[in-house]
């Protein structure tokens, strides 16, 4: 069975990137950029992994952490998070709401193959 992982980017550089490395663990990523979306295909698919940009417009990334980890079926999904340094307070709060790793821009593009490895090789 394929590993799945849900993809709340709308970056396409981030995107490419993670969908790359995904196909060379043949794993499969999933796009969703709205927060129904993601909390629908997040409860349809149950996921390896979820990645959400902070930064991602029309979502309450706190917000939609907390009603993830609120729900039997999605509570247990590992959720990384990034956004750029400089918004401290942000990375914060999603880490609060339950976010399992939350990373500036600059760590999770250099670091994509080893945080995706953990989640998608385990």
């Amino acid at each position: 069975m394929s590993k799945k992982v849900l993809i709340a980017v709308n970056n396409m550089i981030f995107t490419s990137k993670i969908m790359s490395i995904l196909d060379g663990m043949e794993a499969e990523g999933i796009k969703a950029i709205r927060a129904d979306e993601i909390f629908t295909k997040a409860q349809e698919l149950v996921p390896d992994l979820i990645i959400i940009d902070l930064n991602l417009n029309g979502i309450e990334a706190p917000s939609l952490i907390n009603k993830l980890r609120s729900y039997n079926t999605t509570k247990r999904i590992p959720i990384v998070c990034y956004s750029p340094h400089v918004m401290a307070d942000q990375m914060k709060a999603a880490l609060t709401a339950g976010a399992n790793e939350v990373w500036p821009n600059s760590k999770m593009t250099s670091r994509m193959n080893q945080i995706l490895g953990k989640y998608i090789n385990n």
